[in-house]
């Protein structure tokens, strides 16, 4: 899943959804639930498997353990975050035992190659699909909690109308100019 310049491809729907179908049929009971949350807040993969129970608050998913040490909190879909949990371990500990070693072999088996790329995958399939479905730069650079715009910058052209939302949010937009 490779683009000519070496550079992952960002995966679709169905790609997604197979992938998915995939972590689902895996033995190991928590791979999928961490794929999913990576998918579905564009967490790493390291702080959405080292996920505690405190974590998970109505409609929103708390990463303490970050890569840059700040907390951030990452709305998440009600429905999926009920499914999440139904496949958690129960306590106030860590909601996950370890799985990317599960999650490598349902990639695999999917046939999708991104060296380097492994669990990252979700991440920046969040972002890119995030970016193509109308969000914004900053509030993406929120989510992923980047310390600096210029991370995030590598997904801004794939936002349809990035540019042409400056007609839209105008102050002049709709004044009248005889």
């Amino acid at each position: 899943m490779s683009g000519e310049d070496g550079r992952p491809l960002i995966p679709n729907h169905e790609q997604c959804n197979q992938l998915l179908q995939e972590c689902r049929q895996s033995s190991n009971q928590f791979v999928w639930s961490v794929a999913m949350i990576c998918l579905a807040t564009g967490a790493r993969w390291i702080e959405a498997e080292t996920l505690k129970n405190s974590g998970f608050v109505s409609g929103k998913v708390i990463f303490r353990d970050t890569k840059n040490g700040k907390s951030r909190a990452v709305p998440i879909d009600p429905k999926i975050q009920e499914q999440i949990l139904e496949h958690a371990l129960p306590g106030p500990g860590r909601l996950f035992g370890p799985c990317r070693s599960a999650f490598r072999s349902a990639y695999e088996r999917c046939g999708y190659s991104t060296p380097q790329q492994l669990t990252h995958i979700l991440r920046h399939t969040f972002a890119s699909h995030y970016m193509m479905n109308g969000g914004d730069i900053l509030t993406l650079q929120r989510i992923l909690g980047h310390g600096n715009i210029t991370m995030t910058m590598k997904y801004a052209h794939l936002s349809p109308d990035h540019l042409e939302s400056a007609v839209r949010l105008s102050p002049a937009s709709g004044l009248y100019v005889p």
